[in-house]
């Protein structure tokens, strides 16, 4: 084999294989964003037993920063639609540990948050353990289950993190419908993007594998193109 063809070969391989990678990837995008946006603006059935609230920060006098005030307040419009249309009304689990600078947890913050909105004390289970989304709904589907059968479930985030925080909710074996409070629209470049790498490095093993079989099917292609 020449040089020059042994060059060839190695060319197209490369360039093959990173166009197949490139258009992997972009699909792989294009797919998380358009789940992102039909999560992102479903709306569950008024029929719940428990609402959780997904922690994300609070500010140093203990309040609730303005994207965990909007995913409070969007839990209790939910709450207060739920009760108009079925009179029904449902228990809501605030989840969230306290972080290194944070003066108390966020649950206790968005505990104190509800009751000053006229929720009594009772309707309201503390998750005060969690440091991330998986563990929001781990510890909260424990809390749950602490007081009788899971029931009928939604959490509320903000919107853009709606589509992965279902995800690790099946992951814990919970069924959970989500809802999404708005925010500002500058936030969603950066946050979609955070998002779809967190969602690629929860399945890094899978990713990794349709990689290397990506190379391989490329390389064996690219050898069967030059031999005849």
């Amino acid at each position: 084999m020449s040089g020059s063809l042994r060059q060839v070969r190695i060319h197209e391989l490369f360039t093959n294989t990173f166009a197949a990678m490139y258009l992997y990837f972009e699909c792989m995008l294009i797919g998380a964003m358009v789940a992102k946006a039909i999560a992102a603006r479903h709306e569950p059935e008024p029929d719940k037993d428990y609402l959780i609230i997904l922690g994300c920060g609070i500010r140093k006098d203990g309040t609730p920063t303005p994207i965990l005030r909007g995913r409070i307040d969007r839990a209790l419009a939910f709450y207060e639609k739920q009760k108009a249309e079925t009179g029904k009304e449902l228990t809501f689990v605030t989840s969230g540990g306290q972080g290194p600078n944070e003066p108390i947890s966020e649950s206790l913050s968005m505990k104190r948050y509800l009751m000053e909105h006229g929720i009594p004390e009772e309707r309201i289970i503390e998750e005060d353990r969690s440091t991330d989304t998986f563990e929001n709904m781990k510890f909260s589907r424990e809390k749950i289950l602490e007081r009788g059968p899971l029931g009928k479930i939604a959490f509320s985030t903000t919107n853009y993190h709606v589509f992965r925080s279902g995800l690790y909710a099946r992951r814990v074996k919970m069924r959970a419908v989500g809802m999404g409070a708005r925010t500002k629209w500058y936030f969603w470049p950066n946050a979609a993007v955070r998002e779809f790498v967190g969602i690629l490095t929860e399945h890094r093993v899978k990713q990794a594998i349709i990689f290397i079989g990506l190379i391989v099917v490329y390389i064996a292609l690219t050898f069967v193109v030059y031999r005849y």
